[in-house]
């Protein structure tokens, strides 16, 4: 196999792992591979962005009739009344700020437009994320975090300190129920338990790229 003909494969990989078309197995394999190659990271965090705003350009449509009764299945299926997860996220899926491309260095002015850009999932269902600014030499990520009611994100460390300011709904961080104004900083090192949002919220993350997912922890 030539140099040019593995690249080629490997950026159709890329694509269908943005779009979630690999199989589990053929996700899992990739994501190992992302975790030691840089340029694929950045290939495919340019690949999310360009997914995203193709996004937005579809018309709007309106679901078919049997969409809510469907939602509503996966709900009660769930036991809970909250969002049923077929399968747990791996660690990257759940963190997809980790294949984010690097913001441009330079030390000049950086301006986000509100249209500049669109939400990408997390691999957690219900949580998407939009980045603002990511500087991994800092190791430090700003980001919007979207859940929506009823949505939950596992417990996981911090590679550093976390400061979340909530704007809108509400969140509860175990011992600490938040609402709209409120803020969080967790250190480094620490464990933050499972988060859920009754009624859905909308935060400003400062955080760590090097935050883990902790399995089967509960305790912040």
């Amino acid at each position: 196999m030539t140099a040019r003909t593995r690249h080629d494969e490997i950026a159709l990989q890329a694509a269908l792992y943005v779009v979630g078309c690999l199989a589990p197995e053929e996700a899992a394999q990739f994501e190992e591979h992302l975790a030691g190659c840089a340029p694929c990271e950045a290939e495919v965090g340019q690949l999310r962005r360009v997914a995203s705003a193709l996004a937005q350009l579809a018309p709007e449509v309106d679901p078919p009739a049997e969409l809510r009764d469907r939602l509503l299945e996966r709900v009660a299926a769930s036991g809970t009344g909250r969002i049923a997860q077929e399968r747990p996220p791996s660690p990257r899926q759940a963190q997809s700020w980790k294949t984010w491309a690097p913001s441009p260095a330079g030390g000049g002015p950086v301006f986000v437009p509100a249209g500049d850009g669109g939400w990408e999932p997390t691999g957690v269902a219900g949580v998407s994320a939009r980045g603002l600014f990511v500087d991994p030499e800092h190791d430090r990520v700003t980001m919007l975090v979207r859940m929506v009611p009823g949505a939950t994100y596992p417990a996981h460390r911090h590679g550093g300190p976390e400061e979340c300011y909530l704007l809108e709904g509400d969140l509860d961080d175990g011992d600490i129920c938040m609402h709209a104004g409120d803020y969080l900083r967790k250190e480094g090192g620490t464990l933050h338990g499972v988060q859920s949002s009754e009624h859905g919220c909308l935060m400003l993350i400062v955080s760590s790229l090097r935050d883990e997912l902790v399995a089967g922890a509960t305790q912040a």
